[in-house]
Protein backbone atom coordinates (compact mmCIF):
# COMPACT_ATOMS: atom_id res chain seq x y z
CA UNK A 1 0.00 0.00 0.00
CA UNK A 2 1.28 3.56 -0.72
CA UNK A 3 1.22 5.60 2.29
CA UNK A 4 -0.02 9.39 1.79
CA UNK A 5 2.37 12.40 2.39
CA UNK A 6 0.89 15.01 4.47
CA UNK A 7 1.67 18.54 3.32
CA UNK A 8 4.30 20.92 4.75
CA UNK A 9 3.16 23.48 2.41
CA UNK A 10 2.04 26.64 3.22
CA UNK A 11 -1.17 26.75 1.00
CA UNK A 12 -1.78 29.11 -1.14
CA UNK A 13 -4.75 30.55 0.05
CA UNK A 14 -2.90 31.44 3.37
CA UNK A 15 -0.05 33.12 1.68
CA UNK A 16 -2.35 35.34 -0.18
CA UNK A 17 -4.77 36.04 2.85
CA UNK A 18 -1.57 37.08 4.80
CA UNK A 19 -0.32 39.61 2.07
CA UNK A 20 -3.98 41.10 2.34
CA UNK A 21 -4.25 41.03 5.67
CA UNK A 22 -0.50 43.24 6.26
CA UNK A 23 -1.49 46.09 5.21
CA UNK A 24 -2.41 45.37 1.59
CA UNK A 25 -5.96 46.82 1.92
CA UNK A 26 -8.05 48.79 1.77
CA UNK A 27 -7.77 49.18 -2.14
CA UNK A 28 -6.35 51.71 -4.35
CA UNK A 29 -7.88 53.32 -7.51
CA UNK A 30 -7.34 51.68 -11.37
CA UNK A 31 -3.78 52.26 -11.67
CA UNK A 32 -2.10 53.06 -15.36
CA UNK A 33 1.35 52.47 -13.63
CA UNK A 34 3.59 49.73 -15.49
CA UNK A 35 4.46 47.11 -12.97
CA UNK A 36 6.01 44.45 -14.49
CA UNK A 37 9.81 44.47 -16.25
CA UNK A 38 10.04 44.89 -20.23
CA UNK A 39 12.87 44.49 -21.53
CA UNK A 40 12.29 41.46 -23.22
CA UNK A 41 10.95 41.62 -26.76
CA UNK A 42 7.89 38.87 -26.93
CA UNK A 43 7.38 36.27 -29.87
CA UNK A 44 3.98 37.47 -29.92
CA UNK A 45 3.65 41.19 -29.06
CA UNK A 46 -0.10 41.46 -28.98
CA UNK A 47 -0.77 38.77 -26.36
CA UNK A 48 -2.25 39.56 -23.04
CA UNK A 49 -2.31 36.91 -20.22
CA UNK A 50 -5.50 37.79 -17.36
CA UNK A 51 -5.72 36.53 -14.05
CA UNK A 52 -7.00 37.62 -10.52
CA UNK A 53 -4.14 38.78 -8.35
CA UNK A 54 -2.60 40.40 -5.61
CA UNK A 55 -1.45 43.86 -6.95
CA UNK A 56 1.47 46.28 -4.80
CA UNK A 57 0.11 47.74 -1.94
CA UNK A 58 -3.39 47.66 -3.71
CA UNK A 59 -4.44 44.21 -2.93
CA UNK A 60 -7.08 42.46 -4.82
CA UNK A 61 -7.41 43.09 -8.14
CA UNK A 62 -7.46 41.59 -11.78
CA UNK A 63 -4.02 42.25 -13.52
CA UNK A 64 -2.52 41.40 -16.71
CA UNK A 65 0.85 41.41 -18.43
CA UNK A 66 1.26 42.35 -22.45
CA UNK A 67 4.22 40.42 -23.77
CA UNK A 68 5.61 43.26 -25.33
CA UNK A 69 5.31 45.67 -22.20
CA UNK A 70 2.75 48.11 -23.84
CA UNK A 71 -0.79 47.46 -22.03
CA UNK A 72 0.79 46.12 -18.17
CA UNK A 73 -2.11 47.03 -16.00
CA UNK A 74 -4.73 46.11 -13.33
CA UNK A 75 -7.66 47.23 -12.13
CA UNK A 76 -8.36 46.61 -8.18
CA UNK A 77 -11.39 44.87 -6.48
CA UNK A 78 -13.02 44.32 -3.31
CA UNK A 79 -12.80 40.80 -3.79
CA UNK A 80 -10.90 38.28 -4.12
CA UNK A 81 -11.09 37.15 -7.93
CA UNK A 82 -10.55 32.98 -9.14
CA UNK A 83 -11.22 32.20 -12.25
CA UNK A 84 -11.26 34.14 -15.40
CA UNK A 85 -13.25 34.07 -19.24
CA UNK A 86 -12.63 36.05 -21.98
CA UNK A 87 -15.87 37.87 -23.84
CA UNK A 88 -16.59 36.57 -27.14
CA UNK A 89 -17.85 39.65 -28.83
CA UNK A 90 -16.61 42.32 -27.12
CA UNK A 91 -13.02 43.19 -28.21
CA UNK A 92 -10.74 43.17 -25.21
CA UNK A 93 -12.84 42.00 -23.23
CA UNK A 94 -12.17 40.12 -20.04
CA UNK A 95 -14.11 38.77 -16.99
CA UNK A 96 -13.13 38.32 -13.58
CA UNK A 97 -15.27 35.90 -10.59
CA UNK A 98 -15.29 36.30 -6.76
CA UNK A 99 -13.78 33.05 -5.41
CA UNK A 100 -16.22 31.04 -3.34
CA UNK A 101 -18.03 32.85 -1.36
CA UNK A 102 -18.22 35.59 -3.82
CA UNK A 103 -21.00 37.68 -4.99
CA UNK A 104 -19.69 39.54 -8.10
CA UNK A 105 -18.16 39.61 -11.38
CA UNK A 106 -16.24 42.44 -13.50
CA UNK A 107 -15.46 42.95 -16.87
CA UNK A 108 -12.46 44.62 -17.41
CA UNK A 109 -11.23 46.31 -21.08
CA UNK A 110 -7.08 45.01 -21.84
CA UNK A 111 -6.82 47.87 -24.22
CA UNK A 112 -8.20 51.03 -22.29
CA UNK A 113 -8.01 49.31 -18.74
CA UNK A 114 -11.03 50.23 -17.89
CA UNK A 115 -13.67 48.62 -16.00
CA UNK A 116 -16.53 48.26 -18.20
CA UNK A 117 -19.03 46.64 -15.86
CA UNK A 118 -19.91 44.29 -13.16
CA UNK A 119 -22.40 42.48 -11.92
CA UNK A 120 -23.57 40.86 -8.62
CA UNK A 121 -25.62 37.48 -7.55
CA UNK A 122 -29.14 37.36 -6.57
CA UNK A 123 -30.13 37.25 -3.35
CA UNK A 124 -29.67 34.22 -1.50
CA UNK A 125 -26.87 32.69 -3.78
CA UNK A 126 -23.16 33.29 -4.23
CA UNK A 127 -20.80 32.58 -6.81
CA UNK A 128 -18.31 29.73 -7.39
CA UNK A 129 -15.65 31.63 -8.94
CA UNK A 130 -16.15 30.11 -13.05
CA UNK A 131 -18.14 31.46 -15.98
CA UNK A 132 -18.69 30.40 -19.31
CA UNK A 133 -20.31 31.61 -22.77
CA UNK A 134 -23.12 30.62 -24.75
CA UNK A 135 -21.94 29.41 -28.72
CA UNK A 136 -24.10 32.52 -29.87
CA UNK A 137 -22.47 34.53 -27.11
CA UNK A 138 -25.30 36.43 -26.00
CA UNK A 139 -25.73 34.24 -22.70
CA UNK A 140 -22.89 34.23 -19.94
CA UNK A 141 -23.45 30.74 -17.53
CA UNK A 142 -21.91 31.04 -14.07
CA UNK A 143 -21.53 28.08 -10.96
CA UNK A 144 -23.53 29.36 -8.19
CA UNK A 145 -24.83 28.08 -4.64
CA UNK A 146 -28.58 28.17 -3.16
CA UNK A 147 -27.43 29.47 0.01
CA UNK A 148 -30.66 28.39 1.67
CA UNK A 149 -31.23 25.20 -0.03
CA UNK A 150 -28.02 24.07 -0.25
CA UNK A 151 -27.43 22.79 -3.95
CA UNK A 152 -25.94 23.88 -6.73
CA UNK A 153 -27.24 26.57 -9.68
CA UNK A 154 -26.19 27.58 -13.02
CA UNK A 155 -27.04 31.61 -13.42
CA UNK A 156 -28.13 32.71 -16.94
CA UNK A 157 -27.42 36.01 -17.07
CA UNK A 158 -27.65 38.71 -20.45
CA UNK A 159 -23.76 38.96 -21.83
CA UNK A 160 -24.20 42.58 -22.72
CA UNK A 161 -25.42 43.41 -19.29
CA UNK A 162 -25.27 40.84 -17.33
CA UNK A 163 -28.88 41.12 -16.05
CA UNK A 164 -29.90 38.15 -14.56
CA UNK A 165 -32.49 35.95 -17.13
CA UNK A 166 -32.77 32.19 -14.84
CA UNK A 167 -30.85 29.83 -13.59
CA UNK A 168 -30.94 25.93 -13.96
CA UNK A 169 -29.87 22.98 -11.40
CA UNK A 170 -26.20 22.00 -11.59
CA UNK A 171 -27.48 18.46 -10.36
CA UNK A 172 -25.30 18.82 -7.61
CA UNK A 173 -23.29 20.40 -4.83
CA UNK A 174 -21.16 22.88 -5.17
CA UNK A 175 -20.66 23.04 -9.30
CA UNK A 176 -17.17 24.69 -10.12
CA UNK A 177 -15.77 25.22 -13.45
CA UNK A 178 -18.07 24.52 -16.47
CA UNK A 179 -17.51 24.87 -20.05
CA UNK A 180 -19.78 24.66 -23.16
CA UNK A 181 -18.77 21.20 -25.33
CA UNK A 182 -18.27 21.47 -28.58
CA UNK A 183 -21.82 20.66 -29.56
CA UNK A 184 -22.83 24.55 -28.77
CA UNK A 185 -25.76 23.12 -26.67
CA UNK A 186 -24.23 21.51 -24.21
CA UNK A 187 -22.49 22.37 -20.62
CA UNK A 188 -19.85 20.34 -18.62
CA UNK A 189 -19.58 21.40 -15.09
CA UNK A 190 -17.63 19.54 -12.01
CA UNK A 191 -19.83 19.28 -9.24
CA UNK A 192 -17.23 19.72 -6.52
CA UNK A 193 -19.64 18.38 -3.79
CA UNK A 194 -18.42 20.28 -1.31
CA UNK A 195 -21.38 22.18 1.35
CA UNK A 196 -20.20 25.54 2.39
CA UNK A 197 -22.29 28.30 3.47
CA UNK A 198 -20.87 31.82 3.32
CA UNK A 199 -21.57 32.42 7.44
CA UNK A 200 -19.24 29.41 8.63
CA UNK A 201 -16.33 30.96 5.50
CA UNK A 202 -14.92 27.90 3.27
CA UNK A 203 -15.41 25.35 6.36
CA UNK A 204 -16.68 21.85 4.49
CA UNK A 205 -19.78 21.00 6.24
CA UNK A 206 -20.85 17.61 4.44
CA UNK A 207 -17.56 15.16 4.11
CA UNK A 208 -19.41 12.18 5.41
CA UNK A 209 -21.55 12.76 2.76
CA UNK A 210 -19.84 14.84 -0.61
CA UNK A 211 -21.08 13.71 -3.32
CA UNK A 212 -18.94 14.98 -6.86
CA UNK A 213 -19.90 14.42 -10.37
CA UNK A 214 -19.16 15.69 -13.18
CA UNK A 215 -22.27 17.15 -15.32
CA UNK A 216 -23.47 17.38 -18.74
CA UNK A 217 -26.86 19.80 -18.70
CA UNK A 218 -28.70 21.09 -22.31
CA UNK A 219 -28.17 24.91 -22.37
CA UNK A 220 -32.11 25.08 -23.96
CA UNK A 221 -33.36 23.01 -21.77
CA UNK A 222 -31.82 22.80 -18.88
CA UNK A 223 -31.93 18.80 -18.34
CA UNK A 224 -29.47 16.76 -17.53
CA UNK A 225 -27.79 14.88 -19.93
CA UNK A 226 -25.26 12.69 -18.53
CA UNK A 227 -23.40 12.18 -15.15
CA UNK A 228 -20.39 10.68 -14.29
CA UNK A 229 -18.49 9.95 -10.94
CA UNK A 230 -14.90 8.82 -10.05
CA UNK A 231 -14.47 5.28 -7.86
CA UNK A 232 -12.82 7.35 -4.27
CA UNK A 233 -15.98 9.13 -2.62
CA UNK A 234 -13.86 11.70 -1.50
CA UNK A 235 -12.71 12.73 -4.42
CA UNK A 236 -13.36 16.51 -5.74
CA UNK A 237 -13.71 17.19 -8.75
CA UNK A 238 -13.32 21.32 -9.47
CA UNK A 239 -11.83 21.94 -12.77
CA UNK A 240 -11.93 20.77 -16.23
CA UNK A 241 -11.20 21.75 -19.90
CA UNK A 242 -12.52 20.80 -23.25
CA UNK A 243 -10.72 19.86 -26.33
CA UNK A 244 -11.89 20.25 -29.74
CA UNK A 245 -13.16 16.55 -30.17
CA UNK A 246 -15.35 16.57 -27.00
CA UNK A 247 -12.66 15.29 -25.07
CA UNK A 248 -13.08 16.49 -20.99
CA UNK A 249 -10.12 16.53 -18.62
CA UNK A 250 -11.00 16.89 -15.08
CA UNK A 251 -8.76 18.23 -12.13
CA UNK A 252 -9.43 16.18 -8.86
CA UNK A 253 -8.86 17.53 -4.68
CA UNK A 254 -9.09 14.74 -2.67
CA UNK A 255 -10.64 15.74 1.03
CA UNK A 256 -7.97 13.70 2.67
CA UNK A 257 -9.76 14.00 6.35
CA UNK A 258 -12.65 12.14 5.26
CA UNK A 259 -10.96 9.64 3.42
CA UNK A 260 -10.56 6.05 5.61
CA UNK A 261 -7.49 4.91 4.16
CA UNK A 262 -3.78 6.27 2.76
CA UNK A 263 -4.20 5.26 -0.37
CA UNK A 264 -2.94 7.77 -3.14
CA UNK A 265 -5.71 8.62 -5.25
CA UNK A 266 -5.55 9.69 -9.36
CA UNK A 267 -5.73 12.89 -9.26
CA UNK A 268 -6.54 13.50 -13.01
CA UNK A 269 -9.09 11.79 -15.37
CA UNK A 270 -10.68 12.10 -18.74
CA UNK A 271 -14.08 11.81 -19.98
CA UNK A 272 -15.90 11.17 -23.43
CA UNK A 273 -19.76 10.83 -23.14
CA UNK A 274 -21.10 7.64 -23.65
CA UNK A 275 -17.55 6.25 -21.92
CA UNK A 276 -16.52 5.47 -18.52
CA UNK A 277 -14.01 8.29 -16.91
CA UNK A 278 -10.56 7.06 -17.59
CA UNK A 279 -7.87 7.97 -14.88
CA UNK A 280 -4.83 9.31 -15.72
CA UNK A 281 -1.59 7.79 -14.19
CA UNK A 282 1.58 9.02 -13.22
CA UNK A 283 4.53 7.65 -11.37
CA UNK A 284 3.98 7.32 -7.84
CA UNK A 285 6.73 9.27 -6.37
CA UNK A 286 4.90 12.16 -8.79
CA UNK A 287 1.71 11.23 -7.66
CA UNK A 288 2.96 11.25 -3.86
CA UNK A 289 3.89 14.95 -4.26
CA UNK A 290 0.59 16.15 -5.51
CA UNK A 291 -0.46 15.88 -2.13
CA UNK A 292 -4.06 15.40 -3.09
CA UNK A 293 -4.20 18.73 -5.09
CA UNK A 294 -4.79 19.63 -8.55
CA UNK A 295 -5.48 23.20 -9.23
CA UNK A 296 -5.70 24.20 -13.01
CA UNK A 297 -5.95 22.08 -16.17
CA UNK A 298 -5.45 23.23 -19.72
CA UNK A 299 -5.38 21.59 -23.29
CA UNK A 300 -3.98 21.86 -26.30
CA UNK A 301 -5.58 21.11 -29.00
CA UNK A 302 -2.28 21.37 -31.50
CA UNK A 303 0.21 19.18 -29.27
CA UNK A 304 -3.01 17.16 -28.04
CA UNK A 305 -1.28 17.70 -24.73
CA UNK A 306 -3.38 17.99 -20.83
CA UNK A 307 -1.84 19.69 -17.89
CA UNK A 308 -2.22 20.51 -15.02
CA UNK A 309 -0.91 22.14 -11.82
CA UNK A 310 -0.16 21.12 -8.08
CA UNK A 311 0.80 24.19 -5.98
CA UNK A 312 0.88 21.89 -2.85
CA UNK A 313 3.54 19.97 -5.25
CA UNK A 314 5.26 22.73 -6.28
CA UNK A 315 4.59 20.80 -10.49
CA UNK A 316 3.09 21.15 -13.09
CA UNK A 317 2.39 17.28 -14.81
CA UNK A 318 1.22 16.45 -18.63
CA UNK A 319 -0.14 13.80 -20.63
CA UNK A 320 -0.98 12.69 -23.64
CA UNK A 321 -4.79 13.35 -23.62
CA UNK A 322 -5.42 10.38 -26.48
CA UNK A 323 -3.02 7.78 -24.96
CA UNK A 324 -3.65 8.96 -21.66
CA UNK A 325 0.85 8.41 -21.29
CA UNK A 326 2.42 10.44 -18.51
CA UNK A 327 4.70 12.55 -20.96
CA UNK A 328 6.51 15.05 -18.51
CA UNK A 329 6.67 17.55 -15.31
CA UNK A 330 7.69 20.96 -15.13
CA UNK A 331 8.72 22.03 -10.94
CA UNK A 332 8.09 25.45 -10.11
CA UNK A 333 6.83 27.01 -6.73
CA UNK A 334 3.43 27.13 -5.99
CA UNK A 335 2.51 27.05 -9.51
CA UNK A 336 -1.41 27.14 -10.13
CA UNK A 337 -2.15 29.14 -13.08
CA UNK A 338 -2.23 27.30 -16.20
CA UNK A 339 -3.07 28.35 -19.84
CA UNK A 340 -2.31 27.86 -23.36
CA UNK A 341 -1.37 30.73 -25.68
CA UNK A 342 -3.54 31.85 -29.03
CA UNK A 343 -2.13 29.11 -30.95
CA UNK A 344 -2.02 26.41 -28.39
CA UNK A 345 1.67 25.83 -28.86
CA UNK A 346 2.82 26.86 -25.73
CA UNK A 347 2.15 26.65 -21.93
CA UNK A 348 1.94 29.45 -19.85
CA UNK A 349 2.52 28.95 -16.32
CA UNK A 350 2.10 31.46 -13.92
CA UNK A 351 2.82 31.26 -9.17
CA UNK A 352 1.80 32.98 -6.33
CA UNK A 353 5.82 34.68 -6.66
CA UNK A 354 4.65 36.56 -9.20
CA UNK A 355 6.72 34.27 -11.93
CA UNK A 356 5.50 33.26 -14.86
CA UNK A 357 6.65 30.11 -17.60
CA UNK A 358 6.54 29.39 -21.25
CA UNK A 359 6.73 25.81 -21.97
CA UNK A 360 6.42 24.49 -25.70
CA UNK A 361 3.11 22.32 -25.76
CA UNK A 362 4.32 19.55 -27.59
CA UNK A 363 7.92 19.28 -26.11
CA UNK A 364 7.35 20.71 -22.60
CA UNK A 365 10.64 22.46 -22.73
CA UNK A 366 10.69 26.18 -21.08
CA UNK A 367 11.67 28.73 -23.27
CA UNK A 368 13.72 30.58 -20.37
CA UNK A 369 13.92 33.72 -22.57
CA UNK A 370 10.61 34.32 -22.37
CA UNK A 371 10.76 33.79 -18.10
CA UNK A 372 8.71 36.62 -16.17
CA UNK A 373 9.07 37.92 -12.66
CA UNK A 374 6.54 40.52 -11.74
CA UNK A 375 7.79 41.73 -8.77
CA UNK A 376 5.00 42.96 -6.00
CA UNK A 377 2.44 41.00 -7.91
CA UNK A 378 1.17 37.75 -7.06
CA UNK A 379 -0.69 35.53 -9.08
CA UNK A 380 -3.52 34.25 -8.11
CA UNK A 381 -5.37 30.31 -8.96
CA UNK A 382 -6.23 30.82 -12.78
CA UNK A 383 -5.28 32.94 -15.88
CA UNK A 384 -6.43 33.19 -19.13
CA UNK A 385 -4.62 34.43 -22.44
CA UNK A 386 -5.70 36.34 -25.56
CA UNK A 387 -4.41 38.04 -28.70
CA UNK A 388 -5.46 41.93 -28.31
CA UNK A 389 -7.86 42.67 -31.22
CA UNK A 390 -8.83 39.34 -32.21
CA UNK A 391 -12.28 37.76 -31.23
CA UNK A 392 -11.59 34.42 -28.52
CA UNK A 393 -13.30 31.27 -29.86
CA UNK A 394 -16.38 30.41 -27.64
CA UNK A 395 -14.25 27.53 -26.57
CA UNK A 396 -11.15 27.91 -27.45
Amino acid sequence: MTQHTPSRLLHRRSILAGLAAAGLLPLAAVTGKNLFSADRQSAEPGEVWFSAAIVGNDGFGAAWHNRAGHVDGHVPTDFRGHGAALHPTRLNSALLFARRPGYMGIEVDLASGELVNQFHCAQGRHLYGHGCFSADGKVLFTTEADIEGGVGKIGIRDADTYQLLGEYDSYGVGPHELRLMPDGKTLVVANGGLLTRPDTGRRVLNLDTMDSSLVYIDTHSGELVDQVRVAEPKASLRHLDVANDGTVAVAIQVQREATHHTDLVPLAITHRRGEPARALHEPQPVLARLQDYMGSVAISNTSRRVGFTSPRGNLAVFWDIDSGEFVGQHSMRDVCGLATDPSQSRFILSSSSGQMRVLDSSTLQEQREQRVNAAGLHWDNHMVVTQLGEHKPING
